[in-house]
């Protein structure tokens, strides 16, 4: 707007009120973008970490070939979200153990096929609870030398955790939201407030 028809002291005044209002506008706006920026990062690691849980399903049987040695097969599946992933065939399994890894107060476990060629892990991620791991170690080796049972499924859930972790990250990026509109609404008063008295 032209102010040219105003006497020199109220052009200078309208000038700075101008400048103060676009000053407070920029500094509303630097708020939402810095913690929106924060909430929607948060709100897309959660989404993705809900999606990131495992499902690892074992099936374990027996052959039931007339002979003495009667090799155990097992298929491993891992299902991913949505993704399942193509079985893997695990033979001859010859026992199972645990593969701990950790630092000083934390530790973490998981079951590990061994084979006379190699040692398959049944799930790709470590745990903290060492007591499933060690009763899942415990079915697939009482399984191994009982020849009773034709066949033993396990299951491994991991999504239940990773649902967690994902809520707890939208729940932060949630709140980064909220804080950048409560900041956007105080500096939109400020605004308001320095007009009136102005």
């Amino acid at each position: 707007m032209d102010y040219d028809w105003l006497p020199y002291d109220l052009k200078q005044r309208r000038r700075s009120q101008r400048q103060d209002r676009d000053r407070n506008k920029v500094k509303g706006w630097l708020p939402i973008l810095i913690f929106g920026s924060c909430g929607a990062l948060s709100i897309g690691v959660g989404i993705m970490e809900m999606g990131a849980g495992q499902m690892t399903e074992l099936v374990c049987t027996r052959s039931i070939a007339k002979t003495t040695d009667k090799t155990v097969r097992c298929d491993r599946t891992i299902t991913t979200g949505m993704v399942r992933e193509k079985t893997l065939v695990i033979q001859p399994v010859e026992s199972a153990r645990i593969q701990q890894v950790g630092r000083k107060f934390r530790n973490a476990y998981r079951v590990i096929l061994v084979t006379n060629a190699q040692e398959v892990p049944l799930t790709e991620d470590f745990k903290s609870d060492e007591r499933e791991t060690e009763q899942h170690t415990q079915e697939i080796n009482d399984f191994i030398q009982q020849s009773s049972k034709p066949q033993i499924e396990l299951q491994v859930d991991d999504r239940a955790q990773s649902n967690l972790f994902g809520l707890m990250f939208i729940s932060t990026g949630c709140l980064w939201v909220l804080m950048a509109i409560v900041v956007q609404i105080a500096v939109n008063r400020k605004t308001v407030l320095i007009k009136k008295i102005s």
